[in-house]
């Protein structure tokens, strides 16, 4: 899996740096999240401005990090069309909420 991680204050980012978030991504997401599970800060911002496809495995494994972290806000950024139909048709998009950039998830807990 293709990613950075972006500490900027109270807030980490995860940059998915892949065109696919799929049932092949999915375990390793799952994986790094277990790993950094102790250092992520308040918010957790992920930015899926890369990601062109989501299958119900990715969306699995960024829900699996929703309950992992329940006590950390989770944010979606940039989020492509398919991304943001997905979150939509499963109404995920209720407890996750979606921003067009960074600077937008990062003022909306301002």
């Amino acid at each position: 899996m293709q990613f950075d991680i972006i500490e900027k204050g109270q807030y980490t980012i995860i940059q998915v740096n892949e065109g696919r978030f799929d049932a092949k991504l999915a375990p390793a997401f799952r994986e790094q999240i277990a790993l950094i599970k102790g250092n992520i800060r308040e918010q957790l911002v992920l930015d899926l401005g890369q990601v062109r496809f989501m299958d119900s495995c990715g969306l699995g494994a960024v829900m699996g990090a929703y309950k992992m972290l329940s006590n950390i806000k989770i944010s979606i950024v940039n989020p492509q069309k398919t991304v943001i139909d997905l979150l939509k048709l499963t109404r995920m998009d209720k407890l996750i909420l979606s921003h067009p950039t960074i600077e937008d998830a990062l003022a909306s807990t301002a």
